[in-house]
């Protein structure tokens, strides 16, 4: 079989760094010593986490205002300490003017914007909640939406359409009607939610059949999607027109249909909390006297080009037929050690395509990449045998996780979570990290848009991408297995 090629995307403006790619078999490098060693407790400034509601006027005597900014490789992330993103570029900007503006009123403590990432369904609840001061994930301004907020959308700013984009597992659209009965993924968090929602009740209306929506998780950002998209994996997605063309750039199997827009004159802002005129003003300014003056959005907008790794895709034939052959493997032992099976199956994927016969330079054998001296230990039986392979990974895992966490209250997913991080960058480093996240009031039990962001900072982009290309390649399986069962569901319906 063939899988897609990796693609590179680069970024000008300030920055050349490389998205660092999918990582090595954390078992080829990291066998479980007797006792793990910490890193030194690194000193960093803390995220402020208190609940707390007010206008610009006491942002400005408080010295802070913090920005609710979605985790995503197109607006915000982390790159070893460094931010990168739209949207992070942008608030530096923001910040760099008040200073500058209210250098009088600030005298010599300066104002400082905080950027806490979150995922996209918690933006506005914790917006209103006083987690944070200014919404800014690109927001498409919504009826449904503005009754919770407010939102200032810069003058001038051109209109925003939510375009319909097909990958190569696509039916043939020509026309929106053509959208009846189709499966469309989206995340129900989003504005592309209420827009299929409104386009289903048309459809309906006219007789068609309805939409198939089928809903995405919130980690999953609309580039996550893309590339899903790109592969095979998903069949129809719902983009703001200016992201799905950037990413089309580099991601050569999808279409963007400039003709089936799902909304068009949509404007995107920042959200603030209801009766904030003295922010809403700070705001506008900023946009007037310097953004919109010096052109810095078009011309990010137009630069920002980033090296990345393309996922793979695990939904084609050969590969697809690997999963039913070992998921059942993957079943005995996920259920023996506390593992979701189609996570271990995920993450077999991520280390081998699900190819026993992989080998690593590191001497690395088999669908879970485990080393012969990690095979030894485990006690499994041969890694050479595809059943006492996933064996050794999965309880590799588990002893990495009882031997390095055992006081955590991890979720059923965040366990599988960590130990992919574990399993990738190293125990004791991911146990350093919880211990770091913990010291800036992030959650040491929760993986992403936590201790994922101090991974990022300390370590690099590499785990990070590594865990989230597992968690696609999960949200795939899932998919999948979701759809033989409806399907078997369905014939059995007929057939009685």
């Amino acid at each position: 079989m063939s899988f897609t090629p990796m693609f590179k995307l680069f970024v000008c403006l300030a920055y050349t760094i490389a998205l660092l790619g999918e990582g090595s078999a954390g078992a080829a490098q990291h066998p479980v010593p007797a006792s793990a060693t910490r890193p030194a407790p690194v000193r960093q400034l803390s995220v402020p986490s208190t609940p707390w509601q007010g206008d610009f006027n006491a942002m400005l005597e408080r010295r802070q205002l913090r920005v609710l900014v979605p985790y995503s490789r197109t607006l915000y992330f982390i790159d070893k300490g460094h931010e990168r993103g739209l949207t992070a570029e942008l608030m530096r900007d923001f910040e760099r003017y008040i200073n500058k503006t209210y250098s009088n009123r600030l005298g010599k403590r300066p104002f400082t914007v905080f950027l806490i990432p979150t995922t996209r369904d918690r933006l506005l609840p914790d917006l209103n909640a006083g987690l944070g001061d200014i919404a800014a994930g690109n927001l498409t301004v919504t009826d449904e939406r503005l009754k919770l907020v407010d939102f200032f959308a810069p003058p001038n700013r051109k209109p925003v359409s939510e375009l319909v984009v097909t990958g190569p597992q696509s039916p043939q659209l020509a026309t929106l009607d053509d959208m009846a009965g189709k499966t469309v993924h989206v995340r129900r968090s989003s504005s592309y939610y209420e827009s299929l929602t409104a386009l289903d009740r048309q459809l309906r209306a006219s007789g068609k059949p309805p939409l198939k929506i089928v809903l995405l998780p919130d980690a999953l950002e609309d580039e996550d999607a893309l590339e899903m998209l790109n592969t095979g994996l998903l069949q129809i997605l719902v983009v703001d027109d200016w992201k799905a063309r950037l990413w089309a750039q580099v991601l050569p199997n999808i279409r963007v249909h400039d003709n089936l827009a799902v909304r068009t004159e949509g404007y995107t802002g920042w959200a603030m909390r209801k009766n904030s005129p003295q922010l809403r003003e700070a705001m506008a300014d900023f946009f007037l006297k310097h953004a919109k003056r010096q052109g810095i959005e078009e011309y990010r907008l137009e630069r920002y080009m980033r090296h990345f790794k393309q996922i793979r895709n695990n939904d084609e034939v050969e590969a697809l037929r690997r999963f039913e052959q070992t998921v059942a493997v993957f079943q005995i032992y996920g259920r023996q050690y506390g593992f979701d099976p189609l996570m271990l199956a995920a993450q077999g994927f991520q280390e081998s395509q699900l190819k026993q016969s992989a080998r690593s330079r590191a001497g690395a054998v088999g669908i879970m990449q485990i080393t012969p001296a990690t095979g030894r230990e485990m006690n499994v039986g041969s890694i050479m045998v595809t059943e006492s392979n996933i064996h050794a990974g999965a309880k590799y895992m588990d002893q990495l996780m009882t031997r390095y966490f055992p006081d955590a209250h991890f979720s059923e997913n965040d366990r599988s979570l960590f130990a992919f991080a574990s399993y990738n960058a190293g125990p004791s480093k991911i146990a350093g990290m919880r211990e770091e996240a913990l010291q800036l009031r992030l959650d040491p039990d929760k993986w992403f848009n936590n201790v994922e962001i101090v991974v990022a900072e300390r370590i690099g982009m590499e785990t990070p991408t590594y865990v989230r290309n597992v968690y696609k390649y999960y949200v795939s399986y899932r998919l999948v297995t979701e759809a033989q069962a409806a399907r078997t569901k369905a014939v059995g319906t007929v057939r009685r």
